[in-house]
């Protein structure tokens, strides 16, 4: 369904919002964070995308790039239920990212395998 929308309006934010929660669903995290990518060209100003997209980067194990979305969506966010929710998901991230080891250039860090490190229940902070 979502795609049928979508080949009629690519922008249509209610389909790409499902399309995401979808993806998350299925484990895809590339696919959420391309979707994002996507809804946030749309609409910048959301923070529950950006916390979406922090949430599917630290489930692949970019680390650094989760922390800058995770504190985006944080500082976007007047909702203190949603504040509270990114402030745990980064303070997490915060903590890896402080165990880290220094060799190599690379974000990335190997997380639990198979697991899904979060989750979202509405893409929209009101």
């Amino acid at each position: 369904m979502c795609n049928e929308v979508l080949q009629d309006d690519p922008d249509h934010l209610g389909a790409l919002e499902t399309l995401a929660k979808a993806q998350w669903l299925g484990g895809q995290y590339k696919e959420v964070i391309h979707t994002t990518n996507h809804l946030l060209r749309l609409n910048p100003h959301e923070p529950g995308y950006r916390y979406t997209r922090g949430m599917a980067l630290m489930s692949i194990g970019q680390l650094r790039r989760s922390a800058d979305d995770l504190r985006f969506a944080f500082a976007q966010s007047k909702d203190i239920a949603f504040r509270d929710q990114v402030g745990s998901a980064l303070q997490a991230v915060e903590l890896w990212l402080s165990e880290e080891p220094v060799a190599g250039k690379g974000d990335r860090i190997s997380l639990i395998e198979g697991r899904s490190m979060g989750s979202f229940s509405s893409m929209r902070v009101h």
